[in-house]
């Protein structure tokens, strides 16, 4: 068989025809063909050129099996893993709503502060303090009620990791980012307004921010779990992955030597730029040490877990055959927790 279509069509057989492999596929039918018009050229019969070129190519069902794990993985992450598989038109027009209160917030606070007058105001301010009493009286309003509203939609709203949360306890976490809001943008507006000390700012800060803090603490502590099955797995998949990669005494080993040379070098040339330049300068090399000890850790980490991210990304498509399209909390079907 001198066919070299059929020939690429065979060897892929079985396997998920994707964009990519298909585009490998057609790039390897024109080597193959390339490379026999080379052998013909050199006196080989086609018959002959062509078997010289199959013993040429190798074992390449590792790369096909890559390329369609790539194209499973792009599908998986186009068809569920994208907010809006879970976004009703209701929910958008909350989260526009929330936007556009905080966003006029913020352009009122801009104006007032450029064109309030502090000395045409009927209290005892002066110039800066009369101009940002104004601006965190503009927020104050808007900053509280946008805080409340993200943190409910954003609690209540399903994604393809996470359940939704129920709205009793959403409105509690609301009501605690509504309160924490509202004595921040309160205490600098008495500050600023009243012309008090910062005592007594933070004293109108303590009222909101203490039960805001408390209930969040409370709600935190008593959270459980919102994860999907499937994303439970991959996240239990990565931390193993990561801590075999803590425990890799052969890594470990090889940066304590860099650093250890890094470092004696540092003070080498921190000692010798004192004694020729002065030592106004020569702490600059502590500097660039720390830089260089900084990537060559990067360096190390990302060549150990390569290998460490490639098999969390097969264990994560793996868990993801169980995910969202199969039944363990689809794009339409929230459970409450």
């Amino acid at each position: 068989m001198t066919d070299t279509k059929a020939f690429v069509d065979s060897l892929f057989n079985g396997y998920e025809k994707t964009g990519p492999l298909a585009e490998f596929m057609e790039e390897l039918t024109g080597n193959l063909e390339d490379k026999i018009a080379s052998g013909v050229k050199k006196g080989l019969s086609r018959e002959a050129a062509f078997s010289k070129a199959k013993a040429e190519l190798g074992d390449i069902s590792a790369l096909a099996a890559e390329l369609s794990l790539k194209a499973r993985q792009d599908l998986f992450a186009e068809r569920y893993l994208g907010i809006r598989s879970y976004m009703s038109a209701a929910r958008v027009a909350a989260y526009v709503v929330c936007g556009a209160l905080l966003a006029f917030g913020l352009i009122t606070a801009a104006i007032v502060y450029f064109t309030t007058d502090a000395r045409a105001m009927n209290v005892v301010l002066t110039g800066e303090a009369g101009r940002m009493s104004g601006v965190f009286g503009t927020l104050l309003i808007f900053i509280t009620a946008a805080a409340a509203g993200f943190t409910f939609l954003g609690l209540t709203q399903e994604t393809a990791e996470l359940r939704v949360m129920r709205k009793r306890r959403a409105a509690f976490y609301a009501c605690a980012a509504a309160l924490t809001a509202f004595g921040f943008v309160l205490s600098p507006l008495t500050y600023f307004a009243t012309g008090c000390g910062l005592m007594e700012a933070i004293a109108t800060l303590l009222p909101f921010f203490l039960p805001g803090v408390s209930i969040l603490a409370f709600l935190l502590l008593t959270e459980k779990s919102r994860l999907k099955p499937w994303a439970a797995g991959r996240m239990m998949a990565e931390i193993s992955r990561y801590r075999q990669l803590s425990y890799d005494t052969a890594a470990g080993t090889r940066f304590g030597l860099y650093s250890g040379a890094i470092w004696i070098f540092a003070f080498g040339a921190f000692i010798t730029l004192g004694l020729v330049i002065g030592f106004r300068y020569s702490w600059l090399s502590f500097v660039f040490a720390t830089a260089i000890q900084l990537v060559v850790q990067g360096a190390l980490t990302k060549k150990a877990g390569d290998c460490a991210f490639q098999e969390v990304g097969v264990a994560g498509t793996e868990a993801a055959s169980s995910g969202p399209g199969s039944g363990h909390g689809g794009a339409r079907s929230p459970v409450q927790v």
